[in-house]
């Protein structure tokens, strides 16, 4: 083997070890929500170590009003590969002059006119950013649930959907996965869910994100 041969040789392993490295580099995931995220995040945080680091953004992410106010704190700076969001249970809640939940005497939080504003103001401050996008819809509202009435999530979904399509971002169906999850494993009235239920919530949040990175 001549010197131009062995130089080449070395010059293509050094390239094979670092595509490998690129490869094998650990992800980060950002899943911005509310309560419903928070319940499953576990789950997808699990069973996505080590490869895959996953982060929500601190407490809950409410309404998509405290979305656009702390969406920047929120990603903090960092390089993220994924970022899963979703606003909706927290806009379409109905609350009276103290704030507290009624859907009889109680006004929405956020307008449907509001919630799309909000939703592209959002959607633009993350599209400045090189992460992968990935819109999780609103998940069902029960019969009798304080302070929801059981068809706006379907109307908030839809304008979700518009925004989404808009700006060419995939969408995880949690809100039709839902339907078949929560009457077995939510409590009568509640929109959370059992531990069971919050794991099967993950599965397809789970999904998304491997066929997302191609794994």
């Amino acid at each position: 083997m001549n010197p131009t041969q062995f130089k080449l040789i070395g010059i293509l392993a050094f390239c094979l070890i670092c595509i490998a490295a690129k490869e094998n580099k650990v992800k980060n995931v950002l899943i911005i929500g509310d309560s419903i995220s928070i319940g499953y995040t576990p789950f997808v945080e699990k069973a996505l170590a080590p490869d895959i680091i996953v982060a929500h953004n601190p407490g809950n992410g409410g309404s998509t009003v405290r979305g656009v106010e702390n969406i920047e704190k929120w990603l903090d700076n960092r390089q993220w590969d994924i970022i899963l969001f979703n606003f909706g249970l927290h806009d379409l809640v109905h609350k009276d002059m103290e704030n507290k939940y009624d859907v009889v005497n109680g006004k929405i939080s956020v307008s449907l006119e509001e919630y799309r504003t909000n939703l592209e103001t959002i959607v633009a401050k993350l599209r400045e950013t090189t992460a992968t996008l990935l819109f999780v819809t609103t998940t069902v509202v029960p019969e009798n649930s304080a302070g929801r009435k059981v068809e706006d999530p379907a109307k908030y979904n839809a304008v979700a959907l518009e925004v989404m399509k808009k700006n060419g971002i995939e969408v995880i169906d949690l809100f039709t996965a839902s339907h078949a999850i929560h009457p077995q494993n939510s409590k009568p009235g509640n929109v959370h869910y059992t531990p069971e239920g919050y794991e099967l919530l993950a599965n397809q949040v789970i999904k998304a994100i491997k066929k997302s990175l191609g794994n």
